[in-house]
């Protein structure tokens, strides 16, 4: 796979995450907040999330590819670590449901979604910090990823200490505005630096 079909796939990919966080929403404010029993809902819910996870890995590559220097290897590390932990919590959460499967309360694979909320928040914060001290990304993609870092963070530690009310907050804005704002950035960003690259080979 060249360089620019991979950065094809991973703009593509942000794309998806966008969508995927919207239909997570619909699906679990919707249909499995009101009836938690409804199992069909809550393995769709999961299965955003794993797909969102695997999707991610791409993502994240390009992001940090295109940070470059230490903050960028540090965004590709960490980035598909907590994106695989994210999928895994996923696809175990949506297999339990699949199959009537008592899963327990607390996630083996994610517990309290460390990964899918705290690394996930940690990772957002530093690529907005990358991108205030000149990454080539749009300014306000800056902005954008350090609300979504800092809303992550509340997200996990709200999730961590059972406050339902603020999970609720803070989980609608991650998912619904500034989740889907982030990768529908990146993903532009990502699109932007893969049409210099073809102009630079024609």
């Amino acid at each position: 796979m060249t360089d620019l079909m991979f950065r094809g796939l991973a703009r593509w990919s942000a794309y998806a995450i966008a969508g995927l966080s919207l239909l997570y929403a619909v699906v679990y404010l919707g249909l499995v907040r009101p009836d938690p029993a409804n199992t069909s809902a809550s393995a769709l819910a999961n299965g955003c999330i794993a797909l969102s996870g695997i999707l991610a890995t791409f993502a994240v590559i390009a992001v940090g590819d295109q940070v470059g220097g230490a903050a960028g290897r540090w965004l590709r590390v960490v980035g598909v670590g907590w994106a695989l932990l994210s999928a895994a919590h996923g696809t175990f959460s949506m297999v339990a449901d699949t199959q009537h499967l008592a899963a327990g309360d607390l996630s083996p694979t994610d517990p309290r979604g460390f990964a899918t909320f705290g690394l996930a928040g940690l990772w957002s914060l530093v690529l907005g910090l990358a991108i205030r001290s000149g990454a080539s990304f749009p300014r306000a993609l800056g902005a954008i990823a350090l609300a979504n870092g800092v809303d992550l963070l509340v997200l996990f530690v709200a999730t961590a200490t059972g406050a339902g009310t603020l999970v609720l907050l803070t989980g609608g804005l991650a998912s619904v505005i500034l989740g889907p704002l982030l990768w529908v950035g990146i993903g532009r960003a990502i699109g932007g630096q893969q049409s210099a690259a073809q102009r630079q080979r024609t």
